[in-house]
């Protein structure tokens, strides 16, 4: 059993890898933050037009909100809340919309699965299916399947990087190039050192799930950019893991942009990201333009 002094990943004991996996700890008010997603949310189903709740599934989470766009054949964006696997849900995660629907996208934003109800690799195989379903759907509501993209905060980036590398091919209809473009927000390419941390208690993660749902170790089957951002109040080693996915990603011949957002951590990173003022929204609006 390791000691507090032994070296249990890179540089770091048990207790410095704790802190450096303990985003809760690196803001004081991080609960105001999370009620502000909730509020955000609230406000956009009131001020746009919002299918609420359409099955993508049979399970009781596998259900949807699509904000459409005002015209047709609009890009479709797909925002993958965080909340560490175990919380959260499309309630509080629909902040993103007034700013894209606005700029001509369609905003998507599922529910899922949660920890301890299923484990982490089978959320990234739900939310392939889920995927899948507004392929085939979101004409419906006005989205074009050839322009879908997908983002994600916290541990929702984890998901997208599942999303990256899903063999689409076992889904018999879907395009392999589904996925048009990712954004990833304040995510982790490597859960390894999540498995060797505090954290695990929670998410009780094995070597078999971090290699299952790990960008970082797996073959990604997306060709397509990827922009890469992180908090610069976060953590060393969030910041290392987030220039380690954009090197990744860039040693695969794909684009990779980095953003280090001033002034941001963990729980507001996602706020910028949905700014129409940032440079971090101009570049996703960029790319799925």
């Amino acid at each position: 059993m390791s000691t507090n002094r032994e070296k249990i990943w890179r540089n770091y004991d048990q207790a410095a890898l704790d802190v450096q996996y303990n985003s809760r700890d690196t803001v004081a008010d991080f609960a105001s933050y999370i009620a502000y997603y909730t509020e955000l949310t609230s406000a956009a189903k009131v001020s746009l037009p919002c299918a609420q709740n359409l099955p993508y599934g049979d399970g009781d989470a596998e259900r949807l909100d699509i904000y459409p766009a005002a015209k047709t054949d609009a890009p479709v964006l797909v925002f993958l809340h965080g909340g560490d696997w175990r919380s959260l849900s499309k309630e509080d995660s629909g902040f993103g919309a007034p700013a894209f629907v606005a700029a001509g996208a369609c905003f998507v934003v599922p529910g899922f699965t949660l920890l301890p109800a299923t484990r982490v690799e089978a959320m990234g195989a739900q939310l392939g299916r889920m995927l899948a379903w507004v392929w085939r759907n979101i004409a419906t509501y006005g989205g074009d399947p050839s322009r879908i993209f997908i983002a994600g905060h916290s541990s929702g980036a984890n998901l997208v990087g599942q999303l990256l590398t899903t063999e689409w091919a076992s889904f018999a209809d879907l395009p392999a190039d589904i996925v048009k473009g990712a954004v990833v927000i304040s995510g982790l390419g490597d859960l390894e050192p999540v498995r060797l941390s505090f954290r695990n208690e929670h998410l009780a993660l094995d070597r078999a799930a971090v290699i299952a749902a790990s960008l970082l170790h797996r073959q990604p089957t997306a060709r397509c950019p990827l922009l890469v951002a992180v908090g610069a109040g976060e953590t060393d080693d969030y910041k290392r893991q987030t220039r380690e996915v954009a090197a990744y990603w860039q040693s695969h011949g794909n684009r990779a942009e980095l953003f280090e957002l001033a002034g941001r951590h963990h729980f507001d990173s996602v706020l910028e990201w949905a700014d129409p003022h940032s440079a971090l929204f101009r570049a996703t609006l960029a790319m799925i333009k």
